[in-house]
């Protein structure tokens, strides 16, 4: 046996198990509990179900058979469809919401601040949702977020106003909250250890399908039936969702909860997870001005229809999500988030320069493809190091940055824009972009 065995490291992967907690509140307990011994017996009440428990070190590693490595659960499977028929019916919204705003006699920036108001309430209840996420399970957040969908789109249909749209954006925002954190964490609980990159690529890929087909159908349905026809039909895939979302089964174990619900007042952020969300933050301020900023950029420069930006950049990304998971759990999480941060800042820096179809075209590439190797491998390491019973909180942390740096990007870089123009800007985002790789100085371990 070697001396990394003797001592249950993994030597194949060079690190230490990763199915023992190594968050700091595991570590303080751990230490409370008296021991190693302690250890064990912790480790064996408070992950009896988890994909984590699969290894234990290098003999039970190269024990595991494929029944431990399977990934394609009817869970994980219904879990992912779940994922896609919420994202369809959110980026119908996202896309047409703006146009509607305008139609009730609204201004530009009314309809900035309906499409912002979404990120800014997910942001802010970010932290609660990853509390519950821990203290009452995985699957009771999963439902209340999609149940928030369907109430969304249930206000849209019946605003004829500006504040009532908002306040549907508003109740769509925690939703999102909550359903975002809830079911990533749910991914990670169910996913083998040895496949979990590949398991949020895959999660991850359904999401992006939405994204490129959702803004389509909803044009489609707003042109040709109006937009009440389109809110009616987003809250009947909100309905889909739930359907589909009550058929999982939860992995947490009650008695966990109920120890989780005496200290819920106790922290609202994961400290372990901070570093992973400055990586979500800075990928993600890219990522807004993007969202905010392309189509106006594009059509100041010739580009007359600049929908097929978000077209290339969607099936880019759908193709990266898919297949670079595998390399992150068969490589390392760094050898995937390192090239994939560098290919989103060259993608940024490209924009200043581009005069053209071809130009723009080759951006939206480079940005989809590391966006959709990065942004999931990011989270797979962030699984790597928390523990099972903080996954919640963690996830929520990560997604607050994510949401911080989306809100900066179409807002902050928005008046950036108007002092120094869009050469400026864009480069600003890429410098963003890099500083992304910051993330990993507090922890020397990139696996």
């Amino acid at each position: 046996m070697s001396h990394a065995e003797a001592n249950g490291v993994d030597a194949r992967a060079n690190i230490l198990p990763r199915d023992i907690p190594s968050c700091d509140p595991c570590r303080s307990r751990r230490q409370r509990q008296g021991g190693v011994l302690a250890t064990k017996i912790e480790m064996k009440e408070s992950e009896p179900e988890s994909s984590d428990a699969v290894h234990r070190g290098g003999s039970r590693h190269a024990a595991a058979g494929p029944a431990e490595n399977r990934l394609f659960s009817l869970d994980f499977v219904l879990a992912t469809l779940g994922n896609f028929v919420n994202s369809l019916s959110l980026q119908m919204l996202v896309a047409t919401l703006p146009v509607y705003v305008v139609s009730l006699g609204g201004s530009n920036a009314e309809a900035g601040f309906v499409s912002g108001a979404m990120a800014l309430t997910a942001m802010l209840f970010r932290p609660l949702s990853g509390k519950l996420t821990d203290a009452w399970g995985r699957r009771p957040l999963v439902l209340m977020g999609t149940s928030l969908y369907g109430v969304a789109s249930v206000i849209y249909f019946l605003a004829g106003s500006i504040p009532l749209l908002v306040l549907g954006r508003l109740v769509q925002g925690c939703g999102l909250s909550g359903y975002g954190t809830a079911s990533n964490a749910y991914v990670a609980d169910i996913a083998p250890l040895a496949r979990r990159a590949e398991a949020v690529g895959l999660f991850s890929a359904a999401q992006a399908v939405g994204y490129i087909i959702g803004p389509v159908i909803g044009f489609l349905l707003a042109d040709s039936t109006g937009f009440r026809h389109l809110f009616y039909f987003s809250g009947g895939l909100a309905v889909a969702a739930f359907t589909i979302s009550i058929f999982t089964r939860e992995r947490r174990q009650p008695s966990k909860v109920k120890r989780q619900l005496a200290t819920l007042h106790s922290r609202i952020l994961a400290l372990d997870a901070l570093p992973f969300a400055w990586m979500a933050l800075c990928m993600s301020i890219g990522f807004g001005a993007i969202n905010a900023f392309i189509a106006i950029y594009a059509q100041s420069h010739g580009i007359q229809n600049p929908g097929f930006y978000f077209m290339v950049q969607a099936i880019a990304l759908l193709v990266s999500r898919t297949f670079v998971g595998r390399l992150a759990d068969r490589l390392s999480r760094a050898a995937v988030i390192i090239p994939g941060v560098i290919l989103m800042a060259a993608a940024l820096a490209m924009l200043p320069v581009a005069d053209g179809f071809q130009i723009f075209s080759i951006s939206a590439a480079l940005y989809g493809i590391g966006f959709g190797a990065a942004q999931p491998a990011s989270m797979a390491l962030l699984f790597d190091r928390i523990c099972q019973e903080h996954r919640g909180l963690a996830t929520g942390t990560y997604f607050m940055g994510f949401d911080l740096g989306v809100i900066i990007g179409a807002i902050a870089l928005g008046l950036v824009t108007e002092k120094w123009g869009f050469g400026v800007m864009w480069s600003v985002t890429a410098v963003c972009a890099m500083l992304a790789l910051a993330g990993f100085l507090p922890d020397h371990r990139t696996r």
